[in-house]
């Protein structure tokens, strides 16, 4: 089942004024789970709180018409969600979708929160890279979702210690496949801005034999996942090469199985995909 845990009524009590404390969002925190303020702490530890952190969340209360803004669009996607997701996978899953300010850990996280499977997204991420509207919202939902969905279907373990770069390809395309089958598009992607869809389309053979060499050379593939990264001047490039290797496995392979991919399976159509450059 699919809980919908929307936390912006509790905004206003937590931040008078949109004024941001650091012991007033712990208690924020607490309200809304036990172990929600030391997980997202945990995660931001590596960055500068006050450079880093701090201006994105101060920036996000003192835009209260944006948050209420991804507030309306959040709660139109998450209407009948279950639904859908029922009607058009015909899949059950155990979510729990929590609308909530964060400390910059993601727009969107799908992870674990009190023992249950979560998508965790953060008001302020969301306002800063502007993912207000619906449609955005959309997108980061169900991609995230799919995440979940991907991960409770596959009944094997990962292979992201064996190959990280082949398993971040492949996890990534099956969270946007299952995203594009819950939006009934198999040519959407939510990153598609500006001509983004139309510029990977027109260097995919050449995207693939890069992302290839990286593999097979032990290179880091960051550039390709992530919008504060970019290859060749264009972000999340790996989500579109991830989401056409899956599709491409699908076609020899039913969805259950394809979730249970293999590295071997996942690089013997990475070959195929680049090699056919």
């Amino acid at each position: 089942m699919i809980r919908i845990i929307d936390t912006f009524d509790k905004l206003p009590a937590f931040f008078p004024e949109g004024r941001f404390s650091m012991s007033a969002w712990n208690a924020y925190a607490d309200s809304i789970s036990p172990t929600l303020g030391q997980k997202c702490r945990e995660d931001v530890v590596s960055y500068n709180f006050e450079t880093e952190v701090l201006p994105v969340v101060e920036t996000a209360l003192a835009f209260s018409r944006q948050m209420e803004k991804a507030h309306a669009s959040f709660c139109k996607v998450v209407d009948n969600l279950q639904s859908t997701v029922e009607t058009r996978l015909h899949l059950s899953v155990e979510a729990d979708i929590v609308l909530y300010l964060g400390l910059c850990s993601g727009a969107g996280w799908a992870t674990e929160l009190d023992g249950r499977p979560a998508v965790l997204l953060g008001l302020e991420k969301i306002v800063e890279l502007d993912w207000t509207d619906e449609n955005a919202m959309n997108g980061l939902i169900l991609h995230e979702l799919g995440h979940l969905i991907h991960f409770q279907t596959r009944k094997t373990p990962d292979f992201a210690k064996e190959a990280p770069a082949l398993w971040h390809l492949y996890e990534e395309g099956m969270a946007m496949l299952f995203e594009q089958e819950l939006l009934g598009k198999p040519d959407y992607f939510h990153q598609n801005k500006d001509g983004w869809l139309i510029w990977c389309e027109e260097n995919r053979a050449r995207l693939f034999v890069e992302y290839l060499h990286r593999v097979e050379a032990g290179e880091s593939v960051q550039d390709f996942f992530g919008d504060w990264c970019s290859f060749e001047g264009h972000s999340d490039v790996g989500y579109y090469l991830g989401a056409y290797l899956c599709r491409n496995l699908l076609k020899n392979i039913p969805l259950t199985s394809l979730c249970d991919a293999n590295a071997a399976q996942v690089m013997q159509m990475l070959k195929f995909t680049g090699g056919a450059a």
